[in-house]
């Protein structure tokens, strides 16, 4: 009897296990369901319509309608202070390739991609990595909260820059959370968009970013020159008053 009670006990146990595998992605589907998590393509902010996803051209370039820098462009060297108030110089001679990354501390898909980013900044030593935050909505307590905390040892490992009144998002044309910039030593755009092609680690097939910087740092012309970013959240900016005309 005792035997058979034990049997019993691994069958069910073997049951739940088996149950947990099979619900997982039926468990994403209902956090999506419910709002605890926007499915890809949908904005996290309330009443605030997601950034239109417009895929590149034949050629794999920047379409005209994507606001903002182009392939090849250039930009000048920009200064921002940090969580701390210190200011940085995004210089991009500093180093073969310079990555500018759109981050939030409230959008889930942006929290979801700090794992990716600490891993390919340690990957690229070569690569300078700079993120950007320009949120109206997100004050620096917020942002020190959430980056700075030391208890998060997951936490991102890319020093973070506000921009305030979202000059330089405006500058380059940063639309959501994680938005990606690559440039040269000489600050020439090579590459915008997504990390990859999926927000869920298990359904990434593509990884747009790591493959472009391999690409770049041997000199030759990346797959990828332009693909969507699947960031979630729109950045709340802060609109430029119009000129008193009294």
């Amino acid at each position: 009897m005792r035997q058979l009670k034990y049997i019993l006990l691994a069958v069910v146990m073997l049951s739940i296990a088996v149950s947990v595998i099979l619900a997982a992605p039926l468990l994403q589907q209902c956090c999506e369901y419910f709002g605890l998590v926007a499915p890809e393509g949908v904005s996290e902010v309330p009443g605030v319509k997601h950034v239109a996803v417009v895929p590149a051209r034949p050629d794999g370039t920047i379409p005209e309608e994507v606001p903002g820098l182009k392939l090849r462009q250039k930009v000048e060297n920009f200064s921002l202070p940090d969580l701390n108030g210190k200011k940085h110089q995004v210089d991009f001679s500093a180093k073969t390739l310079t990555v500018v990354v759109w981050v939030s501390s409230v959008c889930p898909t942006s929290k979801i991609y700090e794992d990716r980013l600490n891993k390919l900044q340690a990957e690229f030593g070569d690569v300078a990595f700079w993120a950007v935050n320009s949120s109206a909505m997100e004050g620096v307590a917020e942002l020190r909260e959430h980056y700075l905390k030391p208890t998060r040892p997951d936490r991102l490992r890319i020093t973070v820059l506000k921009d305030d009144r979202n000059i330089i998002a405006d500058r380059f044309g940063a639309q959501k959370c994680p938005d990606i910039f690559v440039f040269d030593r000489d600050g020439k755009l090579q590459y915008r968009g997504g990390v990859d092609d999926s927000r869920k680690p298990m359904d990434v097939k593509k990884q747009y970013l790591r493959e472009v910087l391999k690409d770049l740092l041997k000199g030759e012309t990346p797959q990828w020159r332009y693909t969507p970013a699947n960031g979630c959240c729109p950045i709340d900016r802060i609109e430029e008053e119009a000129p008193s005309t009294k």
